[in-house]
């Protein structure tokens, strides 16, 4: 299900989307919350294909889409840490195959002209923290650092100083800090993770 682009399997995606949102005219939320459903019982693999289909399926004209994208994304990551947990083995599949479905959730987020900037800023960032803590897991850490890096410079471009008043900045400070502590730069990582505290105790939408 996972190996490959081929047209095989994306004309069995294709079909099996067609079936869902045309024949049975099953909601996006619906295949969502099936995907959710079966990686609770262990089925990571397939759970991952129906968040795919879901985030296809979401247009992304507007801000209930794009937060509903990112928790596609969301989604895919724990079925990523629940299969490499069980299998290590895995890792060169998630690596090449699964990641670039949850990047290509980040593109279409950012491709959205039909929300604020805030918005579509805040959701893009939150998907980019899914994807470098994916990345953490598949032991990427310098593209899980890169990942971070981008976020943190999106929500500067678009927040500048007020980009503590989210909890999602907290998030990128703090998973930076866990890729520079992998990596052997214990002062940069005490260094994050103080400015992540910071920003978690200044956030205004911690509890929402």
């Amino acid at each position: 299900m996972l190996v490959g682009e081929t047209e095989e399997a994306n004309k069995f995606k294709d079909q099996l989307k067609n079936i869902l949102n045309e024949k049975f005219q099953t909601t996006p939320n619906e295949i969502q919350a099936f995907a959710d459903t079966i990686r609770g019982e262990g089925r990571d693999t397939e759970a991952i294909l129906f968040y795919q289909i879901a985030s296809e399926l979401y247009g992304n004209q507007s801000k209930k889409c794009l937060v509903r994208i990112s928790n596609c994304a969301s989604g895919i990551q724990e079925s990523i840490r629940a299969m490499i947990s069980r299998d290590k083995g895995l890792k060169p599949i998630v690596r090449t195959q699964v990641i670039p479905l949850m990047r290509d959730m980040r593109e279409k987020i950012r491709r959205s002209d039909d929300v604020s900037e805030e918005d579509r800023c805040l959701q893009e960032v939150d998907c980019l923290c899914h994807i470098a803590v994916g990345e953490n897991l598949m032991g990427d850490l310098n593209s899980a650092e890169k990942t971070m890096k981008d976020a943190i410079a999106i929500m500067k471009r678009v927040f500048k100083e007020k980009a503590e008043k989210y909890l999602v900045y907290g998030h990128c400070l703090y998973n930076l800090g866990y890729t520079y502590g992998w990596t052997s730069r214990p002062n940069e990582a005490c260094e994050c993770y103080r400015k992540a505290i910071a920003a978690y105790g200044k956030a205004e939408d911690i509890n929402q």
